[in-house]
């Protein structure tokens, strides 16, 4: 065989490599990638779906079918859908009065399985796969969801509406160890460079000793992922304990805590709120008390140390809230 003949074949056999190695494209369709969850319920995986290319003309007809394909569930028997089963879609708009907004409604018992003990986490990634699946087009910066006709709420319906929500803010690595295998999703608050309002970022992140409570403080002291926000606790200070009873949260820090922060100043304020907002944003915690190496601190301007504290929903920027 001569060199021009084995330079033939040789292009033929890469030719039919190439082509078992592509998954072909149904005539007419497009690939769209539509988000579940994995095995283990932790993290988000894709799928590649094919439909019909004609709905990309228009953003309402292509999120609605695109939304009825992600509710059908997953193809692979190792992925799993976080959305109810029994939730159906009642309707798709596009916002007339926010740009690049478009509107879900889902319809059935959204909040069905809130009070299992997952629940929080498998919210989270029942809004992120639907986030991260409809952001993925054209004309699609942001989605806001609600539950039969009613704003989606957090914490099984009953805690705060879930602002718009684009994929820019969901944070799918997590800062901590990856030697652990148990992770959960948190949302947590933090100030910007003016320090007077609070904002929410979520992320996924790996469980300190086997306690939502302690991964969500442990989180706050890391500080946040988006280089938008700042911090809140002061460097050095440490968790002596954290306990929920009858829905009272007791975060007993070290006295780092009062010492970096002056008294009745807004930081103080900021950091102490901080963590109230972050620890009441999950369900069974109502109320959040911080103690000071074991007791409340007597100097105590704001009274943010006397009494358990309530959610303060007016420090909150609800722009990007998971």
């Amino acid at each position: 065989m001569n060199k021009i003949s084995k330079a033939v074949c040789l292009f033929i056999i890469l030719l039919v490599l190439l082509s078992g190695c592509t998954e072909d494209v149904p005539e007419g369709s497009k690939a769209v990638k539509l988000y579940f969850a994995n095995s283990a319920r932790d993290t988000l995986v894709s799928e590649t779906h094919y439909i019909d290319k004609s709905l990309f003309n228009d953003t309402q007809t292509l999120v609605e079918a695109v939304m009825k394909k992600l509710l059908e569930g997953p193809m692979d028997s190792k992925h799993s859908s976080v959305i109810p089963k029994n939730v159906t879609l009642r309707g798709v708009s596009v916002s007339k009065t926010s740009s690049g907004t478009v509107n879900i409604d889902l319809g059935g018992e959204y909040y069905r399985d809130s009070t299992q003990a997952n629940a929080a986490s498998d919210e989270l990634l029942a809004r992120y796969s639907i986030i991260c699946t409809l952001c993925q087009f054209d004309g699609v910066q942001k989605v806001k969801l609600f539950v039969n006709g009613e704003h989606m709420k957090s914490k099984g319906g009953k805690g705060d509406i879930i602002a718009p929500m684009g994929s820019e803010s969901i944070h799918m690595n997590s800062p901590s160890s990856v030697d652990t295998q148990t992770e959960k999703f948190v949302t947590l608050y933090f100030t910007d460079k003016d320090g007077e309002k609070l904002y929410p970022e979520t992320r996924k992140a790996t469980m300190t000793d086997n306690s939502i409570e302690k991964t969500i403080v442990s989180e706050l002291m890391r500080g946040p992922v988006s280089e938008r926000y700042a911090r809140t606790i002061p460097d050095g200070v440490g968790i002596i304990s954290i306990e929920t009873t009858e829905e009272v949260c007791f975060v007993n820090l070290t006295s780092e805590f009062t010492a970096k922060l002056v008294s009745g100043s807004k930081e103080e304020k900021i950091a102490v709120y901080s963590i109230v907002n972050s620890l009441t944003y999950i369900a069974g915690i109502e109320k959040v008390q911080i103690l000071i190496d074991g007791k409340k601190p007597e100097n105590d301007v704001r009274q943010l140390f006397s009494t358990p504290l309530e959610r303060n929903q007016n420090m909150i920027v609800e722009t990007n809230i998971q």
